[in-house]
């Protein structure tokens, strides 16, 4: 891959995003390269993966060329193009394993979309956000199914509408990021919710995504008790389930623990 690097570990995999020449812009090649990248790691077995941009900002949306470029495009062309973006979103969206995050300098437009498919973003402190395609005579259409099943919907309906900048502070309280400090401390707790996934049991994690997933789709009382009560009950009599009660009892660590 030539815009997307993968550096593939024994229990996670690294997703770098890798424009830094133009702020990790997307472009069609890119887009594709992020799908193929997240299809992929559907079919593994890691831990977590970890989504990062390359150089002094994360990602600043859309590349401004290849907006230039789609200036005299159809209705039919800009569908088409439409449903690749919405496609890479949906792919991030169905992963399996948890998504963590770290970004810096700048994410604006659709880079939120990306963060917002992610479980636990941190971000250092000086970094600027912004929804900025109203600013641009657009809508962030494609992502914002994706940013209000995140974020606090009065928040991002506010900064939404306004394309305004706003800062890590404002991210992390309107529920978009997870922290934001300095870059060390960011790190710091990165490192922290590494261990903690290296100590969770993997299935209880790819399942209990898959149940937040479903939760969120109920809309009968009575169906969100059936998928619950089952749920708990085929983890407690799984392997994994017995392990992780068994170690607890004898005071031990379970099987499935990685050392960090």
């Amino acid at each position: 891959m030539k815009f997307v690097k993968i550096i593939k570990n024994f229990h996670s995999y690294v997703v770098e995003l890798n424009r830094p020449e133009k702020k990790n812009a997307f472009h069609p090649e890119m887009i594709k390269e992020i799908t193929m990248a997240f299809t992929e790691i559907q079919n593994t077995s890691v831990r977590f993966v970890e989504l990062l941009g390359a150089g002094k900002s994360f990602c600043a949306g859309a590349d401004l060329e290849w907006m230039k470029s789609m200036k005299d495009f159809s209705f039919e062309q800009n569908k088409a193009d439409s449903l690749e973006l919405f496609k890479m979103f949906e792919t991030i969206s169905q992963c399996h394993v948890p998504i963590i995050a770290k970004v810096q300098g700048h994410v604006m437009g659709g880079a939120n979309g990306l963060l917002s498919m992610c479980d636990v973003v941190a971000a250092e402190h000086n970094t600027l956000f912004s929804f900025s395609e109203v600013r641009l005579g657009l809508v962030p259409s494609v992502i914002s199914p994706f940013i209000l099943s995140k974020m606090q919907k009065s928040v991002a309906r506010s900064l939404m509408i306004t394309g305004r900048i706003f800062s890590a502070e404002e991210a992390y309280h309107g529920g978009l990021i997870e922290f934001c400090g300095e870059m060390s401390e960011v790190d710091n707790f990165l490192e922290d919710v590494r261990k903690s996934l290296f100590s969770a049991g993997p299935e209880a994690v790819k399942d209990t995504i898959s149940l937040i997933g479903a939760v969120e789709n109920c809309y009968d009382w009575d169906q969100v008790k059936e998928l619950t009560t089952d749920v708990i009950s085929k983890k407690r009599i799984s392997p994994e389930g017995q392990e992780g009660l068994k170690a607890f009892f004898e005071k031990r660590k379970p099987e499935w623990s990685v050392k960090k």
